[in-house]
């Protein structure tokens, strides 16, 4: 999602029209609405949980927010903080060992958030990408068992079109970048049209590195690629990468969304483009011995119910049935993400023989139960929680959940 239509969809929240509290015809729960007076306006991208319940998260105005359960079934929300490097998150926060929070912001700033010992919380910037080499379009952040921070921008590296990236403490303070791959165009790229939402990466139990480019590789279809799902691999701090799939369009393009990877090695993910209808995929690539296969398992639509423009990551329960949300799509005409008609949906995939079902969990209206959702998370007892960038009481923005209870069946 780049900075325009971000900004277009602040816009657009405040001209969709309101039927006072009027609530989604399913039974999805709004935890949190937001106000200009409290909390800020505009959750984007998602929360992350802690070992206790709590949930955290972040606006586009530079709130660091608490989700805290009550004890009495409901949900206390605290502001921690507000900075400037916070403004325009990229995606999810993620917390360290010790209660640390780091995220990432569209102007190129990664952040750090920390309990100060005295019942507050003290923002602090972990680096500043400032263009040329080091770019200025950071994905949001992953930690490893060090405390080293990963990442992707989508522009800068050698060749101008993206690269990948580690951040290391430094004794005594401070952060240390390196470049761990730089794209060429052949073997991913991030390029203009990612800017603002680059996908994240993920580790395997080995410390390889698995994500997605937005563009790049082989493909005609698309002017600059249609982007690919890579490999980084690391032999005692050289990093050498593969690439495991090309997109072509027909098969997704534009992946723009974080992996996920079960405990076989599969990875999932979603395009924002190609398939069908042209407005994004689900897929899976597995391994045949060393030899990387990778199959469509859903193809948005964008009509009826149905989603389109997948921009969040998946996550699995222990069936192994998959979650996501979509930007767009879910039949309402209160929001549109360019063409495309709709509040965003969250849906569910599930297994059938060597075939994928899709049922929609629910169809976001923008009318007091949010719009644009994040990425879901889910708690021992499978309910679903995220972020709508719109919508609510205020219109802009909620804190929602789904329970297992609340799903409607899709097709």
């Amino acid at each position: 999602m780049s900075l325009c239509r971000i900004v277009s969809s602040v816009t657009l929240a405040a001209m969709l029209w309101l039927a006072g509290s009027a609530q989604a015809v399913d039974k999805e729960t709004v935890l949190y609405n937001f106000s200009n007076s409290s909390g800020g306006s505009g959750p984007f991208g998602g929360l992350v949980m802690d070992q206790s319940g709590n949930m955290y998260g972040a606006t586009l105005t530079g709130e660091i927010f608490e989700m805290s359960p009550n004890g009495a079934g409901g949900w206390n929300f605290s502001e921690l903080t507000t900075c400037g490097q916070c403004e325009y998150p990229v995606g999810p926060l993620v917390m360290d060992h010790v209660g640390n929070l780091y995220g990432s912001d569209f102007f190129g700033y990664v952040f750090e958030v920390s309990p100060n010992g005295s019942g507050g919380w003290t923002p602090s910037t972990v680096y500043a990408f400032s263009g040329g080499t080091d770019g200025s379009a950071p994905s949001t952040v992953i930690l490893d068992n060090a405390g080293n921070l990963y990442g992707v921008n989508a522009s800068g590296g050698s060749s101008g079109v993206g690269y990948v990236f580690e951040l290391s403490p430094i004794s005594g303070g401070g952060w240390s970048l390196t470049h761990l791959h730089d794209f060429d165009g052949t073997d991913g790229g991030g390029g203009s049209a990612a800017a603002g939402v680059v996908g994240a990466l993920i580790m395997d139990g080995s410390g390889n590195l698995y994500g997605t480019a937005y563009s790049g590789g082989n493909s005609t279809t698309c002017s600059s690629g249609c982007g690919v799902v890579f490999k980084l691999t690391n032999n005692a701090g050289v990093w050498t990468e593969a690439v495991l799939y090309n997109f072509d369009g027909t098969h997704g393009a534009n992946p723009d969304a974080p992996l996920l990877m079960d405990a076989s090695g599969n990875l999932y993910g979603t395009t924002t483009a190609g398939g069908p209808a042209d407005v994004g995929v689900v897929f899976e690539t597995s391994f045949h011995g060393i030899t990387p296969y990778t199959r469509v398992l859903y193809s948005f639509t964008g009509t009826g119910a149905d989603g389109a423009v997948p921009l969040a990551g998946l996550i699995m329960d222990g069936s192994g049935s998959l979650y996501g949300t979509t930007e767009a799509g879910g039949g309402s005409f209160n929001c549109s993400v360019g063409t495309i008609n709709g509040c965003g949906t969250a849906f569910k995939l599930t297994r059938s023989g060597i075939h994928w079902k899709e049922s929609i969990l629910h169809d976001f209206k923008a009318e007091g139960d949010g719009g644009f959702p994040g990425t879901l998370i889910s708690d021992d007892s499978g309910n679903l929680y995220s972020d709508g960038f719109v919508g609510g009481l205020s219109n802009i923005g909620v804190v929602f959940e789904l329970s297992p209870q609340t799903a409607s069946t899709g097709k």
